[in-house]
């Protein structure tokens, strides 16, 4: 719950409504708005598309499969994008689902860890 609550603190940014029709969910980090890719900042879900194991397939598909509810639960979507680019030249953004941040919901629900860049830990 403190990491949640942590997560959720303004960043002093504008966060912009976004219509939950126009996102298309990549996998439980990933995001295409309107065909720009945005790296959710935050949080690390599991690999979904090379996974190591069967398990992290499993929680990816999960972390996936949730923030797709969360996107179209019919709560307030807001999106802050932030300054520059990741290593494979995705935006890098703050989702907000009824002004929660989904990096503390999905962190809080086991679906992801918490990740603030540099090296990352397995899920095997």
């Amino acid at each position: 719950m403190i990491v949640a609550a942590l997560l959720s603190i303004d960043t002093g940014t504008a966060a912009e409504p976004i219509n939950p029709a126009s996102v298309y969910v990549i996998d439980g980090d990933t995001i295409d708005l309107g065909g720009e890719r945005f790296r959710l900042v935050g949080l690390d879900t599991p690999e979904t598309y090379d996974p190591q194991c069967a398990y992290e397939k499993a929680l990816g598909d999960e972390a996936t499969r949730r923030l797709r509810e969360l996107i179209g639960s019919g709560e307030l979507v807001e999106l802050i994008v932030l300054p520059g680019r990741d290593r494979y030249g995705r935006g890098l953004a703050r989702l907000y689902i009824g002004r929660a941040d989904v990096a503390g919901i999905l962190i809080g629900e086991g679906l992801a860890r918490e990740y603030n860049g540099g090296r990352r830990q397995g899920w095997c």
